[in-house]
């Protein structure tokens, strides 16, 4: 064997090349090490930055038992701008022990807030809906347990192994049907002119044909359910959902300040919806609304909303002033205003092993309540109802991030 020795220079050569080499990828390595941590720094001061200028809820007092501590938590909320309007309403069996009001509900006119002004409790409204149908069953025009379908024959989803979902299904939370957060918050309207239910529905339910889980054996928030239903009411009585509303639950709860539209009765009272600009929402809103048609004012961290609807009103609908949010939730308390005591019991039932149809929360067990919020653009609320107690508090404010339930656990802590 015969070795072959290359010239010195050309090693040379080779070795400088290997070296020209590494060393090139060590600058390459060197810069993209820079270019992370000059967009990791761009980022953590952009956070810092952000975090400043966010709006910042006051903290909550602990132990509160007086109602001045609640009404000076309040006005730290709107000083703060997490809420920019507040309305407190308490009952006890079926009479208004206290009420408040915190803000402004128009700036732009001067116009304080009150127990009479009325906001969005977009999803509070689902509560209505339960009535309403619990009340079609106790009048035996519809049953509980049949299936969605008996109803609405043209219902279609993909089928998964067990039974048909039914009403009951839909009431609890238990259908499968998924949820249309975050789309709902594009489906508004800047005119009274709403849509049909049914046919809204119909429009929409092509998108959310796939089901969660199959009926029954799970339980997952759902607006869609909700939308259901209220094609449902439409289809055993012939009428529009609202008339419905209105006529079942409404009016035999006392409830004059609420409707699916600002009214000429509601108009002047109305609460503007404000929302923080940082917001984990407000990403999204460009892609889902108009920006132009949606926003009144920007003004410093918010963002004044104009007046709006929204078009799937079973689940969301509803507009209302604190008093008549706890006029609402006592309708669903009290025998003989809607419901009687045997149909009322399934949407407060005794045992924890039992969906309570209608509401979606359930307290401890030292203390049993009920509630339900709502949350949406703009505005934010929370029903709740100590059933034991005949204790019923509702809070109603402005402002998307407005912290409703945080209120009401104040106000439930309040001595008689």
């Amino acid at each position: 064997m015969r070795l072959t020795l290359k010239p010195r220079s050309m090693q040379s050569t080779e070795n400088s090349g290997g070296r020209d080499k590494r060393e090139g990828c060590k600058m390459v390595l060197a810069m993209a090490l820079r270019i992370f941590l000059a967009l990791f720094i761009i980022l953590v001061l952009l956070g810092i930055g952000l975090y400043a200028a966010a709006i910042k809820a006051p903290r909550a007092p602990q132990g509160v038992v007086e109602q001045s501590e609640v009404v000076e938590y309040l006005d730290l909320l709107v000083a703060s701008k997490t809420a920019t309007a507040v309305s407190v309403a308490v009952m006890r069996n079926g009479e208004l022990i206290w009420e408040h009001a915190a803000g402004q509900a128009n700036p732009f006119e001067a116009r304080d807030a009150t127990p009479d002004t009325v906001y969005h409790i977009w999803s509070v409204t689902k509560v209505a809906t339960a009535l309403a149908v619990l009340d079609l069953a106790e009048d035996g025009l519809l049953d509980l347990d049949s299936p969605v379908t008996s109803v609405l024959p043209w219902f279609d989803v993909e089928a998964k192994e067990g039974r048909a979902m039914t009403v009951r299904d839909l009431l609890g939370h238990t259908s499968g049907l998924r949820d249309t957060v975050p789309a709902v918050f594009g489906w508004l309207r800047y005119d009274e002119d709403l849509p049909n239910q049914t046919d809204y529905l119909k429009a929409k339910m092509p998108e959310y044909r796939s089901l969660r889980f199959a009926p029954g054996e799970d339980r997952r928030y759902s607006n869609l359910g909700y939308m259901v239903l209220g094609a449902i009411v439409e289809g055993v009585t012939g009428e529009e959902y609202s008339d419905v509303i209105r006529e079942r639950v409404l009016e035999p709860a006392g409830m004059t300040s609420t409707d699916f539209t600002f009214t000429s009765d509601l108009a002047p009272r109305e609460a503007l919806g404000s929302h923080p600009i940082i917001h984990v929402f407000s990403p999204l809103l460009p892609f889902l609304i108009d920006m132009g048609d949606f926003t009144h004012m920007h003004d410093g961290p918010l963002l004044w909303q104009n007046r709006l609807y929204v078009e799937a009103t079973p689940p969301t609908g509803l507009i209302a002033s604190a008093r008549d949010a706890a006029r609402l939730a006592q309708a669903a308390l009290s025998p003989g205003v809607v419901l009687e005591e045997e149909t009322l019991s399934l949407m407060r039932p005794s045992s924890p092993d039992q969906t309570p149809l209608g509401w979606f929360e359930r307290g401890s067990e030292t203390r049993h309540w009920l509630q339900h919020r709502g949350g949406g653009p703009g505005y934010a609320a929370a029903v709740r109802v100590y059933p034991d107690e005949g204790l019923v508090i509702a809070v109603l404010a402005s402002g998307t991030a407005a912290p409703a339930s945080t209120i009401t656990d104040l106000v439930a802590g309040l001595k008689n």
